[in-house]
């Protein structure tokens, strides 16, 4: 954990003995206690972010097959899904000539993972590692472009299956994410190959409106939608017209948004210091400002 903090703040010294790093920390990734697998995860990942592109270069040949191997952690959820996320960093910066020699083994993994996650949702109601998985997905798709063609027909179906069933409070969050997977993955393969399943998607997320998308103000959902909307919108230019009646009106809300901003005294603090939905930064003179933070994001 130590050396993926250190990282970005030491680039330049670190840049010269990345090798001897690398080599370091891979066996950690077979460690006996997943909590050092967790932080071998959490190095990689951070270093593929800080080094980038001299880390995937020089290292995906070691660096990706390791990672997908802890996809198989099953045992241990929070692991699995940080294999997930490190791959995310990976991919993310990685040139795509790197990214296609990977898609088969990168691809059949996200599969099988996906569909045992799926099960397990609609069996446990268990989603960490699901919501990660579509991430990951999403992130090779947006790395990999033209070259997913081949891979759309396997994931389409199972991620709308969850855009269909994810409906309850708690699982607002995964249907986001697999809103823009979906969008992301459109917009890798084309109009020509989305085409078809677009009406079908804007259909889905617009199933529960009346005249308009009813969400709540800190849905999570919503700023998923929103930036999905505007890639859906530009693969299909023109014939996303007959949605904005639909899309507008949460749009407009969103960008409409009052943020809001406060001088708060020490009462005030005790009040707001445990409530995330707020960020504080202290002035002096025992007062501090404070900015709530919900709806930031959408207006943006």
């Amino acid at each position: 954990m130590a050396i993926s903090a250190v990282g970005e703040g030491c680039h330049d010294q670190i840049t010269p003995m990345l090798s001897q790093i690398v080599e370091a920390i891979i066996p950690f990734l077979n460690d006996s206690h997943p909590r050092v697998r967790y932080a071998a995860c959490n190095a990689l990942g951070q270093m593929a972010t800080d080094f980038t592109p001299l880390f995937e270069n020089n290292f995906h040949s070691k660096v990706v097959p390791a990672l997908l191997t802890l996809l198989d952690d099953y045992a241990n959820p929070r692991v699995q899904a940080h294999a997930g996320a490190a791959l995310v960093n990976f991919f993310e910066e990685c040139p795509q000539k790197i990214v296609v020699n990977y898609m088969e083994s990168v691809v059949n993994k996200i599969e099988q993972v996906l569909n045992i996650k799926i099960k397990e949702l609609m069996e446990r109601g268990s989603k960490l590692v699901l919501e990660q998985i579509v991430v990951t997905l999403a992130s090779l798709a947006d790395s990999a472009q033209e070259n997913f063609q081949n891979y759309y027909d396997k994931f389409i179906p199972c991620l709308k299956f969850i855009i269909q069933n994810a409906t309850t409070k708690e699982l607002r969050l995964l249907r986001g994410k697999c809103i823009e997977c979906i969008s992301l993955i459109g917009l890798a393969v084309g109009s020509e190959r989305f085409c078809s399943d677009a009406n079908d998607i804007m259909n889905l997320l617009l199933q529960n409106q009346t005249g308009e998308l009813i969400l709540d103000d800190d849905d999570p959902q919503l700023s998923y939608m929103i930036s999905s909307w505007a890639r859906i919108c530009k693969i299909l230019g023109n014939q996303f017209e007959p949605y904005l009646p639909f899309v507008m009106p949460s749009v407009l809300k969103a960008a409409a948004i009052k943020i809001e901003v406060a001088l708060l005294d020490q009462d005030d603090m005790k009040v707001v210091e445990d409530d995330n939905d707020w960020q504080c930064v202290n002035l002096g003179d025992q007062q501090t400002f404070g900015i709530k933070t919900v709806g930031l994001e959408e207006k943006a």
